[in-house]
């Protein structure tokens, strides 16, 4: 039986490394396969085995680097369709937070604090939830953890104390970490470094593309039915994208192959980490060595600052400053707008963004979208009428779209595959860790300043600075990175490289 399944899995694969091959060769305008393979002698293949195909070694290399480098559209699309909807389901409560705060007579400081209850949750969940998602597979929390985060949101529009809106918002948080880390897994999982960034577009184009028609409508729902159906329509929406995700989507977690003549033990080992909590305590055991990779540093604390500075200055500050009655007073519906148009060039700018990081590399990607981040957010308080709005938005998506997958796909390229889930979690905490800071911290400030100017600029000015510290680190301990050298053969090691 053994046998029979290597000559077939071996029949298979040869027939379609051949056929590839013969698909670019014709394309190149070359002639048919050489018999040769590998230091130039030639190699035939048992009749019950292989097949009677010979390919070169460069013929074998490129097919295997097209294939590298190629994105699995019939897995992606499941998932970008989902993240649409999700999208929306998001960007339909963007326009309205603000005047939830105005309704409840919350300052920048509380203001602050339920936007950082959002991060904590994330935070205190990414460990759980990353264990869980390694455990029972990716495709269950893209479902049922959209039913809590549906009583989150849904529960915003009954909210009518601080203490109620702080524990929606926790009930949120814990939903999205779930829900986050499954699809970020998904994505991993379809993906290799030669694709990893292009794979990721197009499931972040598809929610940048659902926040993008999210605002618009959310913004109309607030101006004409109200705050708190606005609220219970979109807790229902986030019900209806579950029972799409439940009928689309199908598991992406690789599992070990199972053969008959395996036999299976006959009595089961005890094992701590068959408990959720043995398994955390082994998760958060693995962090220790990831963390003393410089590449693992360099990335934390930048993400980590990257968080802190959109937290405190595109969540917590800039819709108080577009909504206030002193500056430009945007309405629901022109406050959706603003979103929308940022969302829109998310959506164009994700692939073509994506084509470049995995050209030049992340890191000089992340340096780039920061800095283009950082500068606008400095100068959006002296912004006095709708186009210098516009310019200056412009420029703060186009660097959010690059740092939607950077930061992800830079992690995913520098440590091994059985340690991919929890450096996941390990970023996806020092983020939570700088959205907790920076929402509170950077609302306090404001409120401590007395003016919403100073939250922006100190924002800014944090994320250039640390902007400016991982540029540096990469130049002083970078080696070359021969993953994306079409004639090298290693990747840089992680111990090494920053």
């Amino acid at each position: 039986m053994r046998q029979d399944f290597c000559n077939l899995e071996s029949k298979r694969i040869w027939e379609s490394i051949a056929k590839d091959a013969q698909t670019i060769k014709a394309a190149n305008g070359g002639s048919s396969l050489q018999p040769v393979i590998s230091n130039n002698a030639a190699i035939t293949t048992s009749a019950d085995a292989l097949t009677d195909i010979f390919v070169s070694k460069q013929e074998f290399i490129e097919v295997l680097r097209n294939k590298a480098s190629s994105v699995d559209l019939k897995r992606t699309w499941p998932i970008t369709s989902s993240m649409i909807l999700i999208g929306a389901s998001v960007g339909v409560i963007t326009p309205a937070m603000p005047f939830v705060v105005e309704q409840m007579g919350l300052n920048a400081s509380e203001y602050g604090l339920i936007v950082s209850a959002f991060g904590l949750a994330r935070m205190l969940g990414n460990v759980p939830s990353a264990v869980a998602i390694e455990k029972w597979g990716r495709r269950p929390f893209m479902i049922h953890s959209l039913s809590l985060i549906a009583l989150g949101v849904g529960g915003i529009g009954w909210a009518s104390t601080f203490e109620e809106l702080y524990l929606c918002r926790l009930m949120t948080g814990v939903g999205v970490s779930l829900l986050g880390g499954a699809a970020t897994l998904m994505v991993t999982d379809i993906s290799t470094p030669l694709n990893r960034a292009s794979t990721m577009a197009p499931v972040m184009s598809g929610f940048t593309a659902g926040t993008a028609l999210g605002p618009a409508m959310g913004g109309v729902m607030v101006d004409s039915i109200g705050l708190a159906p606005t609220f219970y329509l979109v807790g229902a929406s986030y019900l209806g994208v579950a029972a799409v995700n439940r009928a689309v989507l199908s598991e992406t977690q690789r599992r070990p192959m199972k053969f008959a003549w395996r036999k299976k033990p006959t009595e089961p080992v005890a094992n701590a980490d068959d408990t959720l909590s043995g398994a955390v305590q082994n998760a958060v055991g693995q962090w220790a060595p990831l963390l003393k990779q410089r590449s693992v540093q360099s990335i934390m604390v930048m993400n980590a600052s990257y968080w802190l500075a959109l937290a405190g200055a595109q969540m917590t500050i800039m819709p108080l400053i577009l909504t206030d009655q002193a500056g430009l007073n945007l309405s629901a519906t022109e406050l959706g707008q603003v979103y929308m148009g940022m969302s829109l060039i998310q959506i164009v700018g994700n692939p073509v963004f994506a084509k470049f990081i995995d050209k030049i590399g992340k890191a000089p990607a992340i340096v780039t979208g920061c800095t283009l981040i950082s500068l606008p957010m400095a100068a959006m308080p002296l912004c006095q009428d709708w186009m210098q709005l516009a310019g200056v938005c412009g420029l703060w998506a186009c660097g959010s779209s690059m740092m939607s997958t950077a930061p992800l796909a830079y992690m995913s390229d520098k440590v091994a595959e059985s340690e991919r889930a929890q450096s996941i979690a390990l970023l996806r905490t020092c983020g939570d860790m700088g959205f907790l800071v920076g929402a509170s911290a950077i609302g306090a400030l404001a409120d401590w300043a007395g003016s919403l100017d100073h939250g922006m600029q100190t924002s800014a000015g944090l994320l250039l600075t640390a902007t400016a510290w991982f540029g540096a680190r990469q130049l002083i301990f970078v080696q070359p990175d021969t993953s994306r050298n079409p004639k090298g053969e290693k990747i840089d090691d992680n111990t090494k490289s920053p």
